[in-house]
């Protein structure tokens, strides 16, 4: 199930995802930058930058209210002109730290034309307890981004994207790390095991080729979504499923 709590330029974003008989949560501050991406952090980051800022500029604001002498006020210009050229040595890393978090390292789209939208798949850098792996719903109305909790997209990126009678569509990544769009009304949602699956069409999948993220045709390669080593007799498309993909295996 996925929650923003609020629409528009910066909204939190509450997701649960369930496996098995466990849940997992996780909560971003994401910044919806419009067609240029969105910058997120994840609930540990979010919450540094914010308590830092604020740290900061109440410092700052005591500080310069505290001063009254003009040699302390010159002592602290002193000090400014100081950090100042330290601050200059690290806004390298801290462009690198920032850019990583706010373009995607590996992306990819398809267009749903019969839907309206487009759906994508968006591989960040991750810094913590972040899988940098997002899915991304766009249409004429807006744009959504979801959470995706399957880990290492570096060695596990595809994810295989089936169409549903009803105009849904059904994302299966690796580990059962599987959700229900609903292009037209922007919602993404746990695909709970169990649910019938022998009347979805095969649409493609996203993986890696020549070290990009593309999109692969079912008409180039059979369906295959990799469980990892993990068995769960209840997830849906069973016959979709095996422990890895090899895309020279897969091509007809």
């Amino acid at each position: 199930m996925s929650i923003p709590r609020r629409e528009g330029l910066i909204y939190w974003h509450y997701a649960t995802k369930w496996t098995s008989d466990i849940s997992m949560q996780a909560m971003s501050l994401q910044i919806n930058l419009g067609n240029a991406g969105a910058l997120i952090l994840e609930e540990q980051s979010a919450s540094i930058v914010i308590v830092s800022a604020v740290g900061i500029a109440v410092l700052l604001i005591l500080i310069l209210a505290r001063v009254q002498r003009t040699e302390a006020r010159l002592s602290l210009v002193a000090l400014v002109l100081i950090t100042v050229p330290i601050l200059a040595l690290c806004i390298p890393a801290s462009w690198y730290v920032v850019r990583s978090m706010l373009i995607p390292t590996k992306a990819a789209e398809i267009e749903l034309a019969d839907l309206e939208a487009t759906l994508g798949l968006e591989f960040y850098l991750h810094w913590s307890s972040d899988s940098g792996r997002y899915l991304v719903v766009r249409n004429s109305a807006g744009v959504v981004r979801q959470h995706l909790s399957a880990f290492d997209w570096t060695h596990w990126p595809r994810t295989s994207v089936y169409l549903i009678n009803d105009g849904r569509v059904a994302v299966l990544g690796p580990t059962y790390d599987d959700y229900i769009v609903d292009p037209k009304r922007r919602t993404i949602e746990t695909l709970w095991n169990g649910t019938p699956s022998d009347t979805w069409t095969y649409f493609g999948a996203f993986d890696f080729r020549n070290e990009k993220l593309v999109f692969i045709p079912a008409s180039e390669q059979r369906e295959c979504t990799a469980t990892r080593g993990v068995t769960e007799p209840s997830a849906a498309r069973p016959e979709g499923r095996s422990d890895r993909c090899d895309q020279e295996a897969l091509k007809y």
